[in-house]
């Protein structure tokens, strides 16, 4: 045992510095002990301050700081182009979430995943219940890609104590709210329908950036996650086939012109539900605030005899945010 010991310490003096210092790097991989200051100030990941106990990993001659110890797990399956990118804006001081509109809302993108935030579609608040507009314009923060609207800036750092379990109550509301309208009885996935199948369990109900979407069995949801844009048309499809006859909106919701056809009409679907404009403008202008639209649309299918396409966003008030234990 004594004289392996030696014959090990022997090869290493005989492997020379800069050979050391390259076993070194592969055994640390990109989690470097003694990273120097982060070009970051915000983290990539979370796009919250960056903190010195969270750990940094170094690339490409840059510090990269986190928020959270887990973040830096996350960075590090991002691929090259990403990662240039951010160190790109980083260095120019223009990282996401060093910036914020008025509303305190992030850059308007998951930074993660490249896609638009899918818009907060329930008319309260998630924490107090506020319904929105009686405190002045909400504050919105994107999470994972699903923006949240608060009443105030009070609210947010209480939804985030625990972001999961928050998030999780939140989907509980959201399919509540989507359930009654949810176009299919079937699976989108494979198509198996959820009545009548012996089988069959009762459908799974997954909320993907705000919007119900069921599955029969957990392997199609796992599918599901591998293309969602492709399913998500397939449902977006069974939507404007099952509101359009009855839509009762004969003008633009935001313009307030006469939509005039098919030919000219855009027919957009937000947390299952069939919303038409005008033009691409009005679009833009509904996503920027969809709420006052929103109860717009449930007031027409309510006075049109259609409560089920209605009631999905009259939320019942807020989250009890006691976690317990």
């Amino acid at each position: 045992m004594r004289r392996s010991l030696t014959t090990f310490c022997i090869c290493l003096g005989l492997m020379g510095p800069s050979a050391m210092a390259q076993m070194g790097h592969e055994n640390h991989g990109e989690h470097g002990e003694h990273a120097g200051e982060p070009v970051n100030t915000m983290c990539p990941i979370g796009q919250e301050s960056v903190e010195a106990d969270a750990g940094t990993i170094e690339y490409k001659g840059k510090t990269i700081g986190f928020c959270c110890p887990g973040c830096s797990e996350e960075f590090a399956e991002w691929d090259e182009a990403k990662k240039d990118e951010f160190v790109a804006l980083a260095v120019a001081h223009r990282e996401p979430g060093t910036e914020h509109n008025k509303m305190g809302k992030d850059s308007g993108a998951d930074v993660a995943g490249g896609q638009a935030a899918a818009p907060y579609l329930l008319t309260t608040c998630p924490i107090s219940g506020e319904t929105f507009g009686a405190m002045g314009d909400p504050f919105v923060k994107v999470y994972e890609g699903r923006e949240v609207r608060f009443c105030c800036d009070g609210c947010a750092p209480d939804f985030e104590k625990n972001l999961d379990m928050s998030l999780a109550k939140m989907d509980e509301q959201i399919i509540k709210n989507q359930l009654p309208m949810y176009p299919l009885t079937m699976c989108v996935v494979s198509g198996e329908e959820f009545e009548g199948s012996e089988d069959m369990g009762e459908p799974i109900n997954f909320v993907y950036g705000n919007r119900l979407v069921r599955f029969c069995c957990k392997m199609c949801r796992s599918d599901f996650k591998d293309d969602p844009a492709a399913y998500l048309a397939k449902l977006d499809e069974a939507v404007i086939a099952q509101q359009s006859e009855d839509y009762p909106l004969k003008t633009c919701p935001i313009s307030g012109n006469e939509i005039k056809g098919e030919a000219k009409e855009i027919s957009k679907v937000y947390g299952n539900r069939l919303v038409k404009f005008c033009c691409a403008g009005c679009v833009e202008d509904f996503e920027e605030d969809p709420t006052a639209t929103m109860m717009k649309l449930d007031a027409a299918w309510m006075a049109a005899g259609h409560p089920e396409f209605a009631r999905g966003f009259n939320a019942e008030g807020g989250m009890d945010m006691d976690m317990g234990g």
